[in-house]
């Protein structure tokens, strides 16, 4: 099988020679890296041609007259690639020895399977590494059933970056273009969706990189995943609100219809306990804002 890297680089002078040595090093060499700049003001143009012409068979580089944004840029890379693994990759992470080794191994073994998602492990802005990574969030469970997994992603939230992400020939050639049905679902969101509707999604539970946390991230991931607020008139808000992009995903994806009504009655049942909970006096005053002020509860009634 050949292997391909789908990388996108916006200003990533700081951390994208680690980045670019650490997929070098690996035990199995990948067969192409390609690269999408997006419009780079610092020196990443030129630290990519230092690698390109040192290994010219290996690094296909693009450089976008236009800035397409992160989401485009990766669209175009992965629509790049000729292999048949396409490992998506950001330009500040670290890869293990051993990832391309232990992905490809697990391919083989899963033929029925075409997006995969390993653990990482948190890189802080100390370079201190710390084992507490997005798996750990409450209500995730490494042994979800693909059907479990995608109401989890759609109702909860994505919990895989896309820098964990591999996918297949297969699926790049079935799951693009990308949809975009909804600002929140990013490239790497909308593939994992499609991936766990057609029960061809795979976890794989071992670290093979390491995620860098740093000021300068595009798009970032909350770390801090262990703090929950107690339910609160601005948390209800908030699941009510994301009805859209739960409606707008199962629409655009083709997922299933039911899931709709599934997002629908548990808004209703979570505003209803919070309701309940609160003193009575308070409770007609919460109501009546939810109601009229914020103008919410039509989108679940």
């Amino acid at each position: 099988m050949t292997i391909s890297v789908a990388l996108c680089t916006y200003n990533g002078e700081k951390f994208l020679a680690e980045q670019l040595d650490s997929i070098l090093c690996q035990g199995i060499p990948v067969d192409e890296i390609i690269v999408c700049d997006d419009g780079s003001t610092d020196t990443t143009k030129s630290i990519l041609l230092d690698y390109q012409r040192k290994l010219p068979a290996v690094f296909q580089l693009f450089f976008n007259d236009n800035n397409l944004g992160y989401v485009k840029n990766f669209e175009k890379a992965i629509s790049l690639c000729n292999g048949d693994l396409i490992f998506l990759c950001d330009q500040d992470d670290i890869w293990l020895k051993h990832k391309v080794e232990t992905i490809l191994s697990t391919t083989k073994q899963n033929p029925n399977k075409n997006i995969f998602a390993h653990r990482i492990d948190i890189l802080e802005k100390n370079n201190e590494i710390s084992t507490t990574s997005f798996w750990d969030i409450k209500g995730f469970d490494k042994n979800f059933s693909n059907k479990e997994l995608l109401k989890y992603l759609l109702f909860q939230r994505n919990v895989f970056p896309g820098m964990s992400l591999t996918i297949t020939k297969e699926a790049k050639e079935k799951y693009l273009p990308l949809k975009t049905p909804h600002q929140q679902i990013i490239h790497d969101y909308e593939l994992i969706l499609k991936g766990c509707n057609d029960n061809a999604f795979l976890l794989i539970d071992e670290v093979l990189t390491l995620y860098r946390m740093h000021e300068n991230q595009n798009i970032g991931f909350d770390t801090n995943i262990n703090n929950y607020p107690m339910e609160s008139v601005q948390t209800i808000y908030s699941k009510i609100k994301r009805f859209e992009l739960v409606k707008n995903g199962v629409i655009a994806l083709r997922l299933d219809s039911k899931l709709v009504d599934l997002y629908k009655e548990k808004c209703r049942e979570d505003y209803r306990k919070f309701i309940l909970n609160l003193p009575i006096p308070k409770r007609w005053i919460t109501h009546l804002k939810m109601k009229y002020y914020y103008k919410i509860l039509d989108e679940i009634s």
